[in-house]
């Protein structure tokens, strides 16, 4: 959304910059589009700084010069690490109301230069915590708290699809971050992870680190989430993350300690949902080298580590299970019914 118009002269030509709350401007409808901000334009190029983004004052708009073939693309500037901040357009160019709309041109000329950076994305992208009978999640959420005081809850919803569906409900934002009832926020993680606003359709999901076999993968970390696709999500998919969209990222940064090993049920509990979903191959785009070691891991170490002998004895009777259910696809669903997963634990130990 653009709102404002100022005029700037340069040494041998005037380019108008469109641009958001920029003082002595004058006012711009907020809804404008390409087409009327190129019929307000009287000269052959116009700047547009977008809403949404800090302009880098040590950026002269003055200083930047275009030769004579840069009329024959939109020239996008850095916006903190990505190209979709303030952009040049020529009037001869005509992009599309969605290339508009998420500032992504097929015509465009990169600039590498930091124009702009977002603001800070835990005021654009809202958090939500998501806890269910996790005994560590008071205290996981106070920690929460403190980082992103706004921070959501969803707190015993039944159902993982169903909990993740009542977050996107409780949201505003295109999309969300999710942090998991188990999860220990890290001092390092902040949220403020940019997207273009072409990914935001993307489910992305940070590392986690696993306090009993030191596993770093995305079990558990935190997730960010497109809140229209989160609530059409298939709740037939046994695995959540990969039920919400065919685009998938792993960042490659740790967000979280997996605590869940805060008692022997909830230990087996998790250790045997996760290698059930890594032994059934119910995970999209699964690599089955890393698959396969992943679940050796799981399977043979941490003995010692806090309630480490019931990880492991979670982790082969998931496996078994999983391997049971890689073509019988009817029963697994049950690795989502915490009443089920507690009389299984129940059952096999019963001392």
């Amino acid at each position: 959304m653009i709102y404002d118009i100022l005029f700037l002269g340069s040494d041998d030509t005037e380019w108008e910059v469109f641009k958001h709350n920029y003082p002595n401007a004058h006012r711009m409808p907020p809804d404008s589009t390409f087409e009327q901000l190129k019929c307000k334009s009287f000269t052959k190029m116009f700047w547009v700084v977008w809403d949404k983004i800090e302009f880098n004052h040590g950026f002269d708009l003055n200083s930047y010069s275009a030769d004579e073939y840069d009329d024959m693309f939109v020239h996008v500037f850095k916006n903190g690490n990505t190209y979709d901040g303030i952009c040049l357009f020529p009037k001869s160019l005509q992009p599309s109301d969605v290339e508009y709309k998420h500032r992504f041109f097929i015509n465009r000329k990169e600039v590498d230069i930091v124009a702009s950076k977002p603001k800070r994305r835990f005021d654009t992208f809202e958090v939500v915590f998501i806890s269910y009978q996790e005994p560590n999640a008071e205290k996981n959420y106070r920690k929460l708290k403190k980082i992103v005081p706004d921070a959501h809850r969803v707190h015993g919803v039944k159902g993982i699809h169903q909990a993740h569906i009542e977050a996107a409900k409780q949201v505003s934002s295109d999309m969300f971050y999710v942090v998991d009832g188990d999860a220990e926020i890290v001092d390092s993680f902040n949220f403020d992870h940019n997207t273009e606003l072409f990914e935001r359709d993307t489910v992305y999901v940070w590392k986690s680190k696993n306090p009993i076999n030191d596993l770093t993968y995305g079990y558990g970390g935190v997730k960010l989430l497109p809140r229209e696709r989160t609530l059409d999500m298939d709740i037939s998919k046994n695995d959540m993350t990969t039920s919400i969209s065919g685009k998938f990222k792993l960042v490659d940064q740790v967000s979280n300690i997996t605590a869940f090993n805060t008692d022997p049920y909830n230990t087996w509990k998790s250790a045997f949902r996760e290698c059930a979903k890594l032994a059934s191959r119910s995970i999209d785009r699964q690599n089955d080298s890393e698959t396969e070691e992943r679940l050796k891991i799981w399977s043979t170490v941490g003995k010692t580590a806090q309630f480490g002998n019931y990880a492991i004895q979670g982790a082969k009777e998931g496996h078994k299970f999983g391997i049971m259910h890689r073509y019988k696809k009817d029963g697994f669903e049950a690795i989502n019914d915490f009443d089920w997963l507690k009389e299984q634990f129940e059952k096999n130990n019963d001392r």
